[in-house]
């Protein structure tokens, strides 16, 4: 199989084709990997083509292509000098689903942020809960527009295996992004302590795209190792006071990111407490199994930011 990777660049893309490459014998004939940014530092092995996924330049690189994988939606909140990539997101995932049905693919697989559920009733989600992200923050909105427009292509024009993940937080040695954010500044808002965050280690994300190469599974699945609550994130970060406002993060995350450039903009905090628990029931049905916990990857994310520190 040849497989393309739209996002190497980023955290999860190039995890996996470092896995995909490191298979000898496998399924997996090639790696071409795609970014606009640069695959630093390169990955023998890789063929990689640096270019922005909305250039027509690139889309020839289909013809000799078996299976794209497309990450549009894992990205962590860009800095404020970056933000016309959230903005883009739905064109790029646009330009390159468009791309793969005309070229005829007959593999796509494409991983998004739970986050797009936006706010739900208490209690775990399955594939099935309506779509809400819309109505919530920037960083929910953009993920949500992604899931409608694959929603369309899923029942209209794509005639391949079409999988469609639905993530939670991605932590791991990896993934620090969710971790630093959570330690750098008060995290528990009042009366919202005991709120679920779900988390899934990097090595269970990776081993479920590869299961998507391997087999046919067509439709939406979640991918989600556990949960722990606000309560337990916020010991585990050394953060024991008492909790504070909501409003008052929220304006305290602003004040961060605005002027003193840290990278969680305050609609992040919005999308983190509406993003549900998620049942990941069909996924494992499916031969999944996550391996770590939600607190072993967020100790993994932690201890790689201590040790760095």
């Amino acid at each position: 199989m040849r497989v393309l990777i739209a996002g190497v660049a980023g955290p999860t893309g190039r995890l996996l084709a470092e896995r995909l490459l490191a298979e000898s014998g496998g399924l997996v004939e090639s790696v071409t990997g795609l970014d606009d940014r640069p695959c630093y530092p390169p990955l023998p092995g890789l063929r990689f083509v640096r270019a922005s996924l909305r250039q027509p330049e690139w889309v020839p690189l289909l013809r000799a292509i078996d299976a794209v994988v497309l990450l549009p939606g894992l990205e962590w909140p860009p800095r404020r000098s970056q933000r016309a990539r959230d903005n883009g997101l739905v064109e790029d995932a646009q330009h390159v689903v468009q791309a793969v049905i005309a070229a005829e693919v007959p593999r796509l697989i494409v991983g998004n942020s739970a986050a797009l559920y936006g706010p739900q009733p208490p209690g775990p989600l399955v594939e099935s809960a309506p779509v809400r992200g819309h109505q919530a923050s920037a960083y929910a909105r953009a993920r949500a527009l992604v899931a409608d427009y694959l929603d369309v292509i899923a029942r209209q024009r794509y005639n391949g295996v079409f999988t469609r993940f639905r993530t939670a937080w991605v932590c791991g040695a990896h993934h620090l992004a969710p971790v630093r954010h959570l330690a750098s500044g008060p995290l528990l808002a009042c009366g919202r302590a005991d709120h679920a965050l779900s988390l899934v280690h990097e090595d269970d994300l990776i081993a479920a795209l590869t299961l998507a190469l391997r087999r046919d599974l067509p439709g939406v699945y979640h991918v989600s190792g556990g949960a722990i609550t606000f309560r337990e994130a916020a010991a585990l970060v050394g953060q024991h006071q008492a909790c504070r406002a909501w409003g008052w993060l929220v304006l305290q995350a602003w004040w961060r990111w605005r002027f003193r450039g840290k990278r969680t903009p305050p609609g992040w905090f919005r999308a983190v407490i509406d993003a549900p628990p998620l049942d990941a029931g069909k996924l494992i049905a499916a031969g999944w199994t996550a391996q770590h916990g939600p607190r072993a990857a967020f100790m993994e994310a932690l201890d790689v930011l201590q040790t760095g520190d």
